[in-house]
């Protein structure tokens, strides 16, 4: 049943193959109206309203294991939804597993690559039915960089402050280094700036920070406190 806001049409195209189309047949008994193409694969249109391309796709995809009950095999072969108003941009925004994003026709993905200009190719990889491919995937992973809110304090960008601490402390003897110093990033619990500072105190992080060279002596004294 067509709700009052899905009221943007959308055409699902099926491409299947000779022998999937006949044992839908034989084994649902479910005749769906196709033409024969070329390379022997049937073709059959769908209409579809949807609100925008992302519902429309989700519906189509729902629909085509509702009704196909894996016969025709595994959607991402077989099905593609069109564009026909435009929502697929390319953008700093653009994720490619959006479901707006994917079963792309050909003709959208090439338009899509070239507006990305070379940020995005062609995903060809098997996939499967549990995890089917995108449309489209990035030529290069975008590193997400860490912010540096603080001396030796970094945030990701999904909010998680690391903290670089020193787990050995360098070590000097006679003027010369005997012991490099060796540091290392701890996930801090805290959220914001100001209690993850509270938090390096009380977890001791910074205990090595106020001097990073320290005689022997001290390394000793240390040595023999933790035996």
């Amino acid at each position: 049943m067509m709700k009052v806001n899905d009221f943007l049409k959308y055409t699902i195209t099926l491409n299947i193959e000779y022998e999937n189309y006949f044992s839908l047949i034989y084994d649902t008994k479910y005749l769906l109206e196709a033409r024969l193409g070329a390379d022997r694969i049937f073709i059959a249109k769908k209409s579809i309203y949807a609100n925008c391309r992302k519902r429309a796709v989700q519906k189509a995809v729902q629909w085509f294991w509702k009704e196909f009950k894996g016969v025709l095999g595994s959607v991402h072969k077989t099905m593609i939804v069109d564009d026909p108003h435009g929502e697929v941009v390319y953008d700093e925004g653009f994720a490619c597993n959006d479901l707006c994003n994917k079963y792309l026709c050909e003709e959208t993905i090439a338009r899509i690559i070239e507006e990305s200009d070379g940020e995005l190719i062609k995903d060809v990889s098997e996939g499967s039915e549990n995890h089917p491919p995108n449309s489209v995937k990035r030529a290069k992973r975008r590193r997400k960089l860490s912010n540096v809110i603080a001396p030796r304090m970094t945030q990701t960008p999904a909010g998680t402050i690391y903290y670089r601490t020193t787990v050995v402390p360098q070590c000097s003897k006679n003027g010369k280094i005997i012991q490099r110093r060796k540091v290392k990033n701890v996930k801090l619990a805290s959220k914001t700036l100001e209690k993850a500072l509270r938090e390096i105190s009380r977890r001791g992080l910074d205990r090595h920070e106020t001097d990073d060279v320290i005689s022997t002596e001290v390394v000793q004294e240390k040595l023999k406190e933790a035996a």
